[in-house]
């Protein structure tokens, strides 16, 4: 008797009973109808079908390395359960028949994929691609619905709300409210900030005013975040712009200030001196290692400098600027 085993996936955790019973009861129809045998089955809840980066499928992997040859067929409700990236799904399964003589069957869509026939080979290619459209069609319905939400319907659409308001409200008349206590912590962390409070000193004032989030980087992201002045960021669409754009919820600080923290968080660029009169080789000159020679001076017990070219191995050599030149010279 022939032998398979089966993979289901289903997109989300929370897919109705009667959704996973179907596929089940699928699969057990064409295994009785074409009397085989169902060794194992591997289900992933809640996983995209863009990636092969699934726990069960994982596993199923390395259940077909270590018992193929006990495996006859590896049997799936559709082609788009399995994959909707076309080109890695036709590679993984033409792979696992050529290797491990396993075929993949699509039981609700008749189709035994079978790379040796050209029909079988067109048909289940035909599903990847369909699959993969859809994908992409569906991606395109769900950032142009984003960006609609957020630029012209003026909606916070994530699911968490931001330290210092809470979500009130259904469906699109959900928005942000302030939330007093921690309104006061927020404001408190702009005003510290701009006097020049050190970082660390705000966050342990914050602490003891009630704040209970203890990242490294809470502090920087909430001085970061453009929702506390009533606008937030948003990537482009299309030919859409991207960039801030406004929110329907009350603002903790006002433009003025948050723009001013913008402005002090830039970290000013460091002037680097490429060029030294004194030692004009720095960079050029190489040492043994094959590392090129940095340039530094040192101070005499005369206090005049010295400067000399070395090698961030410091066994290995130093040499005098004054005679790397006379030789240079020569």
């Amino acid at each position: 008797m022939k032998t398979a085993i089966r993979y289901l996936r289903f997109s989300r955790l929370g897919q109705s009973h009667s959704s996973i019973e179907r596929q089940e009861m699928v699969t057990d129809n064409w295994l009785e109808f074409n009397g085989v045998e169902l060794v194992d089955s591997f289900i992933d809840r809640g996983k995209s079908a863009r990636t092969f980066d699934r726990p069960d499928f994982k596993k199923l992997k390395m259940f077909i390395q270590k018992y193929s040859k006990r495996v006859d067929y590896l049997l799936v409700d559709q082609m788009d359960r399995f994959s909707r990236e076309a080109g890695e799904a036709l590679v993984l399964v033409k792979r696992l028949q050529k290797i491990y003589s396993i075929q993949i069957v699509s039981v609700s869509e008749g189709i035994t994929f079978d790379y040796e026939t050209p029909g079988s080979f067109f048909r289940a290619g035909l599903q990847f691609l369909l699959a993969e459209d859809d994908n992409i069609n569906r991606s395109i319905k769900v950032n142009g619905g984003i960006y609609t939400a957020k630029v012209k319907e003026g909606r916070y659409i994530y699911g968490h709300a931001p330290f210092g308001y809470k979500k009130v409200g259904e469906g699109k008349n959900k928005h942000l409210e302030v939330m007093d206590t921690e309104a006061e912590i927020v404001k408190y962390i702009y005003d510290a900030y701009l006097h020049g409070t050190p970082a660390y000193l705000i966050k342990n004032k914050a602490r003891k005013l009630g704040m209970k989030m203890t990242g490294n980087s809470t502090i920087d992201n909430i001085l970061q975040n453009p929702i506390y002045t009533s606008l937030q960021r948003v990537k482009p669409f299309k030919k859409h712009p991207g960039g801030l754009f406004p929110v329907n919820h009350e603002p903790i600080i006002d433009r003025m200030t948050w723009l001013n923290v913008q402005e002090k968080l830039k970290k000013p660029d460091k002037k680097r001196t490429i060029i030294d009169d004194h030692i004009p080789l720095r960079g050029i000159l190489k040492c043994h290692c094959g590392d090129p020679l940095s340039g530094a001076p040192s101070r005499g017990r005369a206090g005049t400098y010295y400067y000399y070219y070395k090698c961030r191995h410091s066994k290995h050599n130093n040499i005098s600027a004054k005679k790397a030149h006379e030789q240079l010279s020569q």
